[in-house]
């Protein structure tokens, strides 16, 4: 049984978060720049069923046994073990390499769940289709994120731009032209989940008032849609200004965060917002081709940590 190895990208929102988990439309794009690495190891001195896991970035190297049953390996791997119906599992280790933060919306979860549920089932001989990886790291990210969309795991699993809604067929998209962006981490952690249960709990408490907002976030994840498939920059620059503004609104956003907003765009950003679950983690800024090096310089300078550049290509091109 050789070795194999898998990965899965990151993503991040244009527009949309946490609207999407109320039945709104959301935008989210792949960061094929930013992977989750797996190598699966065959172990025959390993007792039947044991799994180590190794993933640096975290500090790990624990049996899969020792660690909480809610983490996302843990909970992918129990999804592929019962997907398949195995009776045991063969002795392996998991070797994890990460190049995206925990805790700063860039899919991190699910990328884990993605990778690992596409190394094991290769490992084990069963490959799955992208329909079942994608089923898979959703059953995994209800365990980490309470009441997921599912815009992560889908947009991870294909790799490709996405229109997601919930009910709705999915939909792939192509941007008429190259779009870049600026991805700046403010340092704070927060888990996505934390925010979406708080957002469920001011909706209990006011409800009208948090769905008109969450509708116009919908609305402007359609205006981003026709503006990206149009190449009409300054239409998807104005939808994730106002997406900003109405996150601000429904107390998404922080102090680090509105930050370095105003740092992006002052720099000379088309537009700028917080990008995942909110309270930290990153933001982005749409940029110009010339403007991205001042950008960058203003972000770095301003206490962004570790800011950079990613293009999603237009037409036929590949994301990277």
């Amino acid at each position: 049984m050789p070795a194999i190895k898998s990965s899965a990208c990151g993503k991040f929102i244009l527009t949309g978060e946490h609207a999407v988990v109320y039945g709104q439309p959301a935008i989210a794009l792949p960061l094929s720049s930013r992977r989750i690495s797996l190598l699966v190891e065959p172990q025959l001195r390993h007792p039947s069923g044991k799994i180590q896991i190794y993933f640096p970035a975290l500090g790990l190297d624990s049996d899969l046994d020792s660690l909480p049953p809610g983490h996302p390996i843990v909970r992918a791997v129990w999804e592929t073990i019962n997907f398949l119906r195995l009776s045991e599992m063969p002795g392996c280790n998991l070797r994890f390499n990460s190049q995206l933060p925990v805790g700063s919306g860039l899919g991190s979860s699910a990328a884990m769940s993605v990778a690992t549920i596409r190394g094991l089932t290769e490992f084990l001989g069963h490959p799955l289709p992208d329909t079942t990886v994608n089923l898979l790291a959703f059953e995994t990210e209800k365990f980490v994120h309470t009441n997921p969309s599912g815009v992560d795991n889908t947009v991870i699993t294909y790799e490709k731009p996405v229109f997601f809604q919930t009910g709705s067929q999915l939909a792939f998209l192509q941007p008429a032209v190259d779009l870049y962006f600026i991805l700046a981490d403010s340092g704070i952690q927060k888990s996505t989940g934390e925010t979406v249960t708080e957002l469920a709990e001011r909706y209990k408490v006011d409800p009208s008032s948090i769905q008109a907002k969450l509708g116009a976030i919908g609305e402007l994840s359609n205006k981003a849609r026709s503006a990206m498939e149009s190449g009409n920059l300054p239409g998807i620059a104005d939808a994730i200004n106002q997406n900003q503004d109405l996150l601000r609104e429904l107390k998404l956003s922080c102090p680090e965060l509105d930050h370095l907003v105003d740092v992006a765009l002052q720099s000379g950003a088309l537009a700028a917002k917080l990008t995942g679950g909110g309270r930290g983690g990153h933001i982005l800024a749409l940029v110009e081709p010339g403007r991205a090096d001042a950008v960058l310089q203003a972000l770095s300078a301003g206490g962004a940590l570790n800011p950079f550049q990613t293009v999603v290509k237009g037409h036929a091109d590949r994301h990277e």
